[in-house]
């Protein structure tokens, strides 16, 4: 950890040098010729920001598509982004917890804009993998349509903080995009009701907001934690687990290592799925699009 305290030291030390020197050609552009930016840690935030913002600005993602949050490095060119982003937004300090490190006034963290009633612990079922990721807040609240409605009120607030003049359409573009998460709620409550009560098991438990919409249950995790790999007992204790829920496929991630959940397939007989979390690639760019991949996912796997 020490060593990696020094690169993001050095790293930051030496883009503000950069940007020290550039301030002067900065200054001479016009600010009202400039649209504000907004910059996100992960691609799911971006796209959900896109939504308000609308054309009152840019929004940014510095995680490229299929990379992981927790092995991110930052490049000179991100640390310039965040350093002249209007706000700068991340979803919750165990998951992107690296924002905090950022020369940035303007965070956000998206997690506290959630009800309490809504939030979760990050927890994953006492099966026979027994181990346990802790109860710590799950970050990963955007795999649910209705928790990203109810946060719309408190991310309109902030953008409204950032950009006094551009509260009214914040407010307007939220209206329209909680009137299409409920749709999206819906339709994907009908596509999945049929597998109401099915088990689940997952490479990450990076889907408990979702699952939990949609009656489905999580009948075990692979890696409870990120770079925790399986044990072979636990991985026995998974394949006892499929036979006994009558688990119909695993799930993995784009984001994360095969090699574990290959070999819990060959031992099961069990198709692998891939779930993205993250999105960001052609066809999961935008919010709706990643929750219908999501969805449509699932519902190929239990009813194939």
């Amino acid at each position: 950890m020490c060593g990696r305290t020094k690169y993001w030291s050095v790293l930051l030390g030496g883009v503000a040098a950069v940007a020290l020197a550039l301030t002067g050609c900065t200054e001479e552009m016009s600010q009202d010729a400039q649209r504000s930016l907004y910059v996100t840690t992960i691609p799911p935030l971006a796209a959900i920001l896109r939504e308000i913002v609308g054309e009152r600005g840019e929004v940014k993602s510095l995680l490229a598509p299929g990379a992981s949050p927790h092995t991110y490095e930052p490049k000179p060119s991100d640390i310039k982004a965040v350093e002249k982003a209007t706000g700068f937004f991340f979803a919750q300090k165990d998951l992107d917890g690296w924002a905090l490190l950022f020369d940035q006034p303007n965070r956000v963290e998206m997690f506290k804009l959630i009800p309490e009633d809504m939030r979760r612990e990050m927890t994953v079922s006492r099966t026979h993998n027994a181990r346990h990721s802790g109860d710590s807040p799950d970050g990963h609240f955007w795999t649910s349509p209705r928790t990203v409605k109810a946060a719309l009120p408190g991310l309109v607030r902030e953008l409204a903080r950032l950009d006094p003049e551009g509260a009214a359409a914040y407010e307007a573009n939220a209206e329209r995009f909680a009137d299409r998460l409920d749709a999206l709620h819906d339709e994907v409550a009908e596509m999945l009701e049929p597998f109401a009560g099915e088990s689940l098991l997952l490479v990450h438990p990076s889907f408990l907001y979702f699952m939990a919409d949609y009656g489905l249950e999580l009948g075990g995790v692979v890696e409870p934690a990120p770079g925790k790999e399986p044990t072979p007992k636990s991985i026995l204790g998974l394949i006892e687990t499929a036979r006994e829920r009558d688990i119909k496929a695993i799930f993995t991630e784009p984001q994360l290592p095969e090699e574990p959940i290959q070999v819990l397939a060959e031992e099961t007989g069990l198709p692998l799925y891939v779930l993205d979390p993250l999105g960001g690639a052609p066809g999961r760019a935008t919010y709706e699009e990643l929750i219908l991949y999501n969805a449509g996912t699932i519902a190929k796997a239990l009813g194939g």
